[in-house]
Parts: structure tokens; sequence; C-alpha cells
């Protein structure tokens, strides 16, 4: 329970991290106010959650709708902290990758709805990483890490940008340097296949088309999720690869 109730006070800070970071606005200064009418809310109106329920999704001032990403947000945050409690401890090494979920969640959305992956966020991150691999005494396991899968995307966002954008490079150098190469890789394809599945639809219905720009930063990041925290998914994957390349 008391997991649950950090993890919503956490989602309501992440929001404000996806609101203002890509606009450039300070997460300190002003304090959190509506986006549109810019009241300062009171205490009753930032409870998350249930907020969101009393207000009927709606500004108590203006009286205009709040986008609802700020509740889906919070309860994905504390969906996500209960996964992250069921196979980490609350040691170094879980709060770091605590910290690497909570990052994927705000990049998500922020991509989702700005197409930009900020370099004020994945920057810190990769400081952080490689700080953490270097005490474990794994800095070159980092490097390899990082420089493989992130590599290779840069390689793809380099020749075709129209597919590919240098912030999705920048995510999965990052995740590489805490992950490792394997898992990196692994998180490319699930997220690769997953995208392919949802968009391929729409092209046949003709809702989209080769040029309409679609950020794939979402999949990367919900692909990282499962990545971190299922590991059944990575041992069928592996198996699954090593079964094709028997077969070959």
């Amino acid at each position: 329970m008391l997991y649950f109730i950090f993890a919503l006070i956490i989602g309501s800070f992440l929001n404000v991290l996806i609101h203002r970071i890509p606009r450039g606005e300070s997460i300190v200064f002003p304090p959190s106010h509506c986006p549109l009418c810019a009241h300062r809310l009171g205490v009753g109106d930032l409870i998350p959650v249930l907020s969101y329920i009393f207000l009927r999704g709606r500004c108590r001032y203006c009286h205009h709708r709040i986008n609802p990403r700020y509740v889906v947000v919070e309860v994905l945050t504390a969906l996500l902290t209960l996964g992250w409690a069921a196979k980490f401890q609350p040691d170094l090494s879980g709060v770091v990758h605590l910290v690497f979920l909570y990052l994927l969640l705000v990049i998500g959305f922020i991509d989702l709805e700005h197409q930009i992956i900020p370099n004020s966020l994945v920057l810190p991150a990769a400081v952080l990483f490689l700080l953490y691999r270097l005490y474990q005494g794994q800095l070159l396991e980092a490097f390899l890490g990082s420089l493989l899968p992130g590599g290779f995307l840069f390689a793809i966002a380099l020749f075709y940008p129209q597919g590919m954008g240098m912030g999705d490079a920048k995510l999965m150098a990052v995740a590489g340097a805490l992950l490792g190469w394997e898992k990196t890789v692994a998180a490319i394809f699930i997220g690769s296949c997953s995208g392919t599945v949802l968009l391929l639809p729409l092209l046949c219905l003709k809702k989209i088309n080769r040029k309409t720009p679609v950020p794939f930063g979402p999949f990367l990041a919900s692909a990282l999720i499962l990545v971190v925290l299922e590991s059944k998914v990575m041992a069928f994957l592996f198996r699954w690869c090593e079964y094709t390349f028997l077969s070959f």
C-alpha cells in the first residue's frame, strides 16, 4: 500500500516533467497551476487520481476539460512501481532501475505528444547509469551496451531520418548503458514488432501513409519496460532467436 501511495505522488511529479520540459519551463516555478486558466491549484486539486474523479475531469476554476493524460500517467506510475517491487529490492540496483522506469514513462508520453526526446532527460540519465556501472566495475560492458544498439539506430537515423530520429538512438544508447546490449537489442526487436502490428492496420485503412510522422519512442519505451520487468519474455525471445538461427 505504501508503494502504491508513493507511486501516485511520483506520478503527479512525472506529469509536471511531461508538461513542462518540452515547453522549456521550470519544473519548480511557478507552483502547480491550470495550464489553461493559469489559476494556482490548491491541495484539493492535486490529490492523485481522486481529484480528477471528484472534479469530473474539469478544472475547478475555468471548468475546461483536464487532459486525461494526467490520471493515466498516475495510474501507470503506480502499476510500474508495483511491478518493480515484485522483482527488485529497494537497494542501489533497484533504485536505479526504478528511476529508469520512470524515465521511460516520461519519455514515452513526451515523444507521443511532441515527437521529441529531450536531451535534458537522456543526458543526465546517461551519466547516472555510467556512474552506476562504474561503481559495479562494469564500465566496459556499459560502453559496449551503449555503442552497439545506439550506434545501430544512429546509423538508421543518419541515412533514413524519416524512419528514425536521433532521440530514439540516444534513448537506446542510454538503455544499453544500464541493461547491456543483449536486452537493449531485444527491446528494439519488440518495439519494432509492436509498432508494425499497431501501425499496419492504419496503413491498410489509409488512416496514415508512409510519410505520416509517427513517434517511435513510445514503442521503444514500452518494450524497455517489458524487458526490465518481465524476464520470461526475454527467455522466450532468446529461445526464439536461437531456434531461428539453428534453423538456418
